[in-house]
């Protein structure tokens, strides 16, 4: 069974030819994202964004043009190159660079108003090392502004090892065999329901990586813990923070508070 992240490992995926085309043309926005920016939207024109983990340039299509300066940046350098090859000619008030959220050197303090780290990017940080990206973006952010990402539900764990019924029998057997798989590598969920978080393979590039899961309240009292304040949530739609602890039907949760 796998029981770490394996941050070499991941970065070589992230960086790897094939990958990096898997997400060169992505362009839309989750439900979640879309919320987050019709509520960020009239304030953009007037703020300095930091997109972190932006891979492909997903968000960069939907953010970049909205933002008084908009850095796109990644710490897998072949997904940088991706974004300035697909952004020819960005403009004076958008640029790609090179960034690992752990540690952004080189960046100066309280520069940026909103700072967003999508697709649950967060997550391929080792536990004992995220408390550094928290730490990071209040050093990087201006203090009053946003700060906007996404992680994984741990109380989702018990649904993605569901079998559902399914009309065609391929269909029926991948996820039979997913199911075995997901207790070959991580345990039955039931091992999980007395811990904050956990480490889950949960079949992203055939098995291979490992990923942050963590119960949504406890991401909540990171966040306090860490300085940030008026913390919203968003699965489907706002979800109030003090109902999270209900909330096993979503994989994925949205964050956005304040610096």
């Amino acid at each position: 069974m796998n029981s770490a992240l394996n941050p070499s490992l991941e970065k070589s995926l992230w960086n790897s030819d094939k990958v990096t085309k898997q997400y060169a043309d992505d362009d839309y926005l989750l439900k979640p994202e879309q919320a987050i920016l019709n509520i960020m939207r009239n304030r953009l024109p007037q703020m300095r964004m930091l997109d972190l983990g932006i891979g492909g340039g997903r968000t960069t299509v939907h953010f970049a043009p909205l933002c008084k300066e908009y850095v796109g940046s990644d710490y897998a350098e072949k997904m940088v190159d991706a974004c300035v090859e697909r952004f020819p000619n960005p403009g004076p008030s958008i640029r790609f660079e090179v960034i690992d959220a752990t540690d952004m050197k080189g960046v100066p303090d309280q520069y940026f108003d909103f700072i967003l780290f999508s697709f649950n990017s967060i997550d391929c940080v080792p536990p004992e090392d995220r408390h550094k990206v928290l730490e990071e973006v209040r050093r990087v952010g201006k203090p009053g502004g946003l700060f906007a990402f996404s992680s994984h539900n741990l109380r989702y764990l018990r649904r993605m090892y569901a079998i559902k019924r399914h009309r065609k029998l391929k269909d029926f057997l991948y996820q039979f065999y997913r199911s075995l798989m997901l207790i070959y590598y991580n345990g039955l969920p039931s091992r999980y329901d007395n811990k904050d978080y956990g480490i889950i393979c949960n079949g992203v590039e055939h098995f291979s990586l490992n990923l942050y899961y963590g119960k949504p309240e406890f991401q909540v009292k990171q966040l306090r813990d860490a300085g940030f304040k008026n913390i919203r949530a968003f699965t489907n739609e706002e979800t109030d923070v003090k109902n999270l602890h209900k909330v096993t039907d979503q994989a994925w949760i949205h964050y956005l508070c304040e610096i």
